[in-house]
This record gives structure tokens, C-alpha cells and sequence, in this order.
């Protein structure tokens, strides 16, 4: 700076209300007026008013243990502060004085002549006169130097030379040259500073000093130790099956896991560490080696985490099947199917798809340089079964085929038509049995199952069943009590699925406790003159309440008032004796239960099996059938036979399709009992008897004649 000007030195620290010290070759400066020391926040300032050259030198900051050096200051006296220039028209006189001049810095002094003058300096006040060096090339003073620091401590590589007039410096490093801000170029030295150094700054830097004279060269080796700040920096690539998968990042020391478990060097694992990286090998890697990778490193700064997701690729899986058949004519046939699961890691390409008669070994090509998963395969011969196959193609080649059930070349079949409106039962608070009748045309191919969707009601339809239902009837659960809700069916076949049936009516699941439904096949067991024994089984309902007991009633055959047989309690068992009949008196009874609800409706006895026809070998049985079917039609009945005299039962017809049947092949004379059984796809139901039954003709031989009488004589 020059005289009588300001200057000011500055520096930041990193605690807050720290004192900094500041020094002037090794002594404490003390502060006036003119010397002025300043703090804001982590800056400190040390301003110095009116220089003079007794305040030329190195300053020096202290905060604790830690130094902060500015450069040497020189202060400059000007040469004159003032000047009179006389110009005449005689020739210029010159004059020149030599001493030594009291400056420490150098300049260049040039002057333009653009006409002559006449002229002198008249200084007013005395002062030295600048000294003026010859042109030179720049000359470095230490050719090659070596700097050793700490890893994120500040440093400043600096090359002194000589040179006139002054001259630029470029820093090199790795032959690219280093940001201009960070150069500092002064008359006799350069300077390159580094805030942060880190382990990348190491190496050699090439220094290149040069004005209009010429230049001049410097090399600077730099280590950096204990760097606490190097981000992990992963490289890895995802290799083909059966080859090597190698995953690297420079660090001092590493951990490998995946799934939470450290990997290993063994078998075909391999993993090399040394000061500065860390390689995971893994020979003839397969698929079962994708995965995420977790690389832990550590060093003198903490632990860090790098995750890296690893994908071996391989040949696609099978497409999934089965190979769906949308539609087939006598020529072509539509097919379908399923990406596969596995796609080996690279996306699928391709998909082939071939052909073959079925009673053939031979593969036809039918398609290629497609991804779509629906195609239609022409040219196929009416009658002919075939089988197709696809298999899925990506960049690593061929995959696993997937083949077709035979399918014929005929024409194609429809979707059913519509199953019948849902009705449901068997209502809870959180379920509900849905029921439907087929459809009347399955479209020309066996109905596969149902699907049933569900929705409250005036809202989105949602699908219940996952898999299609077999049945005619499918039990949905997961309902929420007090909730409206509605249903309706789908009927499919390999042609797809028929339209919605018709909307159930709405359905509120609810807590059932209702009556319990009716006893189940009451019927007279025995009976004399005046007693009749009658038994029954349970209910098939309880009604969601336990069943309390029964209550008998009976009537006259010629009346329609029931009376209660039971007055006093119920009946515990599923049996009872009636008393008190009289004898040659047809009687009927019924059976109810009863539970906390009240009494469920009551089933009568049947009457008995009506014979008639009778003759000398044969007669007709008619029944009625059954109240209860089961919950599902009855496909035929069993008729049974025997003599009373023996009381041996024999099977007449196990296949009566009717309510009656007419039986042959007796013997006149005997008397018989004929029993009944309906039966189900569930089974067979218990038995009803006729009363006995005797077979004879249902002529007599006539009487005699009465006495004659004589009307006329003569």
C-alpha cells in the first residue's frame, strides 16, 4: 500500500466471542485510534489508518493454538505530491542524478512520445527516486517442492521467482489448469490455496511462470493425509449368468451383507479389501444371486452405508399358463397367455409360438418379433387337434416353452347365457349364502364355474370369489353387519363369461336367531288300540338358540282343530308315547320345536303309503314325496317289500323316478309291507311303511241262489 493510505487484515473463526491476538513480527500490536480492532460474528478485522513505512511487515492472528499470517505489507512513498512542467521552444537540456532508492518494490516506467517538449521537474518537497530493473525472463528460485498435509486442513503451495516486467503464472494438475481463483500472483511470488484438500488433490503439480521475455517451469508434489471426508464411490455392473460380478469402491476398510447376513470369502464368493477398495467377486453368479447389496464402510470420520441393487441376468421363465383358448373355427384359433413370472432380469423381446398335429413330434413356427400375449393362428385344418407352445425370448436368449391343452379346429363355442336371479339365505351378521339356478344354454361347452360379485347397495361392484365356484351356491364371508348389500353371478366356460345375472334383492347381515325350522321325518313307530308311539329326528335349524324341546298335537281325521298333547312341559326327547286314543279311530299328528325365540312350524306325520290295485299277484304303491329334500332335488326312490310272516326285506326297484310304482311277480294270499326312500346326491333318507297289505283278487265266488218260487202253473 502507499503512505497515508488504509489498510485492513481479516480473518475468520469458527467459536463465537473468541479474542483473537493480533501480532506484528512476534510482538502484540497495541490499539489506538488509528490501529483499530473490529468483531462481527466470526469475522475479526484489524484496520490500520494513515500508513506509514514504520508499519511495514508481517501480522500475525493467534485465536488459541491456531495462526492465521497475512502477507508482508510495504508501504510506498509517493514520489512527489506536486509539479511544475515548463515548456520553451529551445532544445531539451537533461539531467540525471544516481542514488539508491529507499522502495522495496519495482515498477515499469514507460513514456509514449507523442511531440517534443521542454521540460523539468520542480519538486517541492524531497523525495527518492524509483529504481528501474533491466527486462529479464522469469527465474524460479526452487525448481521442485513437496507439501505434506492433513486432509481438510487449508494449505498454500507457493513458488518464489524473479522477474521483470512481472509476470503470469498458470497451475497445472493432471495437464488441466486450476481455477484462476485460487492462484494468487504477487511481483515475486505465486501462490495456489486450498481451502479443503482432500485425498483426489494428491499428486503433482506443474507450475508454468511467464512474461514477454519468456517462461519458466515448477513442480510441486502434494500428499494429503487421514482424508475423513471421501464419499464412498461404488462401481459395480450387472454381468451375465455364468460370468463374474464385481462390485468396488474405494475405501479403508468394508463389510459386504445382503438379506442381513455378512458375506463371506468361500466357494465361489470372493472378496479382496486393501487400503483404498474393497472387491466382491462372485463366479458363474445366477439368478438366486440378485439382490441388494449393502457395502459398510469405515474409517477414521464414522461408518457409511452404500445399498446396490444387483440384477443377474438369465433366459426368461416359462410364460405362465395355462394357454387360455379364446376362440376356435375349423381354420384358426385365438389364444392367450400370461407374461412369465421371471423375465431374467432383462425385459422380454419376444414371444415364439409354435405348433404340431398332436399325434406329431414336429414344431411348426408361427409367430416371432412380438411381445404381445394374445395371438391368432391361422391356416390350421378342420378336425385336426393340435398343440401350441410359447416360450419367451430376451437379450440373453431362449426361455422355458409353456404348451397348450390339444385343442380341435372346430367352430368355436359361446359364453352361457346368464345364471338365474341370486336369492340368499343363511344370513349372519357377517355372512351370507348366495344362491343362483344355471344358466339355460352353457354355449355349447361345459360350464367351468361362477363368479359372484358383490356391492352395497347402489355402489361399485366388487368380485368375491377368487377362483370360480363349482357350485350353485358359494358362501361370502367378510361382511359388515347392518350394511345393505346386493348381489350377482357370472357363469363361465372356456369361451368366457356370460353377462350378469339379474340383481339379487338387497341383503342386511344381521345376528339370526329365528324359530327353529320343522322336526325332520316324524312318523308312527308303533301303535295298539289305544296308544300310538311316534318318533322324529332333531331339526336341521335351531334357529341360532338351542332347541328348549317338542310339543305333539293330534286331531280326529273327519275334524280340522288340533289339540296339544303335551299340556304341561316339552318333550326332552325325540319320542312320545299318546295315550288315550280310542280304538277303530283314524288320528293324525304333528310335531314342533321350540326355542327361546318360540315355536317353529310344526311337520305332521304323513299318512301312510296308499296301496291300491290289489290283485291276485300285484297292487300299485303311491307316496307322496318328501317335505324336505335336502336342499337339493330328489333323483329317485327306493321300494322295498317283505312278507310279515317272515319279515325279510327285499329290494324291489332301487330306481323309481315317480311318486308310485307298480308291483308284480306276488304271491296270492300273502301279506305285505312296502317302505319308501327318496334319495339325493347327498345320499339316501330314512324310510316310510305302508300298513300290511294282503294280495287276493277282489272278486268273491257269488252266494247261493234264495229259495225259488213258483209264479205260474200250467
Amino acid at each position: 500500500t502507499q503512505e497515508k493510505k488504509t489498510v485492513s487484515f481479516s480473518c475468520k473463526v469458527n467459536r463465537l466471542n473468541a479474542t483473537v491476538k493480533w501480532m506484528k513480527a512476534g510482538q502484540e500490536i497495541t490499539l489506538d485510534k488509528r490501529i483499530v480492532y473490529r468483531v462481527d460474528k466470526d469475522k475479526h478485522t484489524l484496520t490500520i489508518k494513515n500508513c506509514t513505512v514504520a508499519d511495514e511487515g508481517e501480522y500475525a492472528a493467534f485465536a488459541g493454538d491456531d495462526k492465521s499470517t497475512a502477507e508482508n505489507v510495504t508501504v510506498v512513498v509517493p514520489f512527489c505530491e506536486n509539479c511544475i512542467i515548463h515548456t520553451a521552444d529551445s532544445a531539451p537540456v537533461y539531467s540525471m542524478n544516481s542514488c539508491r532508492a529507499v522502495a522495496k518494490t519495482f515498477g515499469l516506467v514507460s513514456l509514449v512520445v507523442t511531440f517534443i517538449l521542454s521540460f523539468q521537474f520542480i519538486a517541492l518537497i524531497s523525495v527518492p527516486y524509483i529504481a528501474i530493473s533491466p527486462p529479464a525472463v522469469p527465474k524460479i528460485k526452487t525448481m521442485d517442492q513437496s507439501y505434506v498435509t492433513d486432509a481438510g486442513k487449508p494449505i498454500v503451495m507457493a513458488v518464489p521467482y524473479s522477474a521483470y516486467p512481472k509476470a503470469e503464472a498458470d497451475w497445472l494438475y493432471n495437464n488441466l489448469s486450476l481455477p484462476a481463483d485460487n492462484v494468487h500472483t504477487s511481483l515475486d511470488c505465486t501462490e495456489y490455496r486450498l481451502k479443503d484438500p482432500k485425498k483426489s488433490d494428491e499428486g503433482r503439480y506443474k507450475i508454468i511462470i511467464k512474461n514477454k521475455h519468456g517462461e519458466g517451469e515448477a513442480f510441486i508434489n502434494l500428499e494429503v493425509i487421514g482424508d475423513t471426508n471421501v464419499q464412498p464411490l461404488v462401481l459395480f455392473s450387472v454381468n451375465q449368468h455364468g460370468t463374474s460380478l464385481t462390485l468396488g469402491i474405494p475405501v479403508p476398510t468394508a463389510k459386504w451383507s445382503i438379506e442381513g447376513e455378512e458375506i463371506t470369502s468361500e466357494g465361489n464368493v470372493k472378496i479382496d479389501t486393501d487400503n483404498f477398495s474393497t472387491v466382491l467377486s462372485i463366479n458363474e453368479c445366477t439368478r438366486n444371486h440378485t439382490g441388494s447389496y449393502l457395502l459398510t464402510v469405515s474409517n477414521p470420520a464414522g461408518t457409511k452405508t452404500v445399498a446396490m441393487n444387483v440384477t443377474v441376468l438369465d433366459v426368461p421363465a416359462a410364460p405362465i399358463g395355462p394357454v387360455n383358448i379364446l376362440e376356435v373355427t375349423p381354420d384358426s384359433m385365438l389364444i392367450e397367455w400370461r407374461p412369465p413370472k421371471d423375465d431374467g432380469g432383462s425385459p422380454v423381446t419376444n414371444y415364439i409360438v409354435e405348433k404340431r398335429e398332436s399325434n406329431k413330434e414336429t414344431w411348426g413356427g408361427v409367430s416371432s418379433g412380438s411381445t404381445a400375449t394374445k395371438l391368432k393362428i391361422s391356416r390350421l385344418q378342420k378336425g385336426v387337434e393340435y398343440v401350441v407352445r410359447i416360450r419367451a425370448e430376451n437379450k440373453m436368449g431362449i426361455g422355458a416353452p409353456l404348451e397348450s391343452k390339444p385343442t380341435v379346429a372346430q367352430h368355436s363355442f359361446l359364453p352361457p347365457s346368464q345364471p338365474g336371479k341370486p336369492q340368499t339365505s343363511d344370513i349372519t351378521e357377517d355372512a351370507v349364502t348366495v344362491g343362483w339356478t344355471m344358466p339355460l344354454s352353457d354355449g355349447g361347452s361345459q360350464i367351468t364355474g361362477y363368479l359372484i360379485e358383490r356391492r352395497h347397495k347402489g355402489g361399485k361392484w366388487i368380485r368375491v370369489n377368487k377362483t370360480p365356484c363349482k357350485d350353485l351356491r358359494y358362501r361370502v364371508m367378510g361382511l359388515f353387519e347392518g350394511n345393505d348389500y346386493e348381489f350377482r353371478v357370472f357363469a363361465e366356460n372356456i369361451a368366457g363369461f356370460s353377462g350378469p345375472s339379474p340383481i339379487s334383492d338387497p341383503c342386511k347381515p344381521c345376528r339370526p336367531i329365528t324359530v327353529p325350522s320343522p322336526p325332520v321325518n316324524p312318523k308312527v313307530k308303533d301303535y295298539s288300540k289305544i296308544t300310538a308311539d311316534l318318533v322324529w329326528t332333531k331339526p336341521t335349524r335351531d334357529g341360532g338358540s338351542p332347541i328348549l324341546g317338542y310339543t305333539v298335537e293330534m286331531k280326529r281325521a273327519d275334524t280340522e282343530e288340533w289339540k296339544k298333547v303335551n299340556l304341561d312341559d316339552f318333550i326332552k326327547q325325540c319320542a312320545f308315547r299318546v295315550k288315550g286314543l280310542e280304538e277303530g279311530v283314524e288320528y293324525r299328528f304333528r310335531v314342533r320345536a321350540t326355542n327361546m325365540i318360540g315355536d317353529g312350524e310344526p311337520r305332521e306325520v304323513p299318512e301312510s303309503i296308499t296301496i291300491s290295485g290289489i290283485g291276485a299277484d300285484k297292487c300299485r304303491v303311491v307316496w307322496d314325496p318328501p317335505e324336505d329334500d335336502g336342499g337339493c332335488e330328489v333323483d329317485s326312490y327306493i321300494l322295498e317289500k317283505c312278507e310279515t310272516r317272515r319279515m325279510v326285506w327285499s329290494t324291489y326297484s332301487a330306481s323309481v323316478v315317480t311318486s308310485y310304482c307298480n308291483v308284480t311277480r306276488l304271491v296270492e294270499g300273502n301279506e305285505y309291507i312296502f317302505r319308501v326312500r327318496a334319495e339325493n346326491k347327498m345320499g339316501t333318507g330314512p324310510p316310510m311303511e305302508s300298513k300290511p297289505v294282503t294280495v287276493r283278487t277282489q272278486f268273491n265266488k257269488p252266494g247261493p241262489p234264495e229259495a225259488p218260487e213258483v209264479t205260474k202253473v200250467g
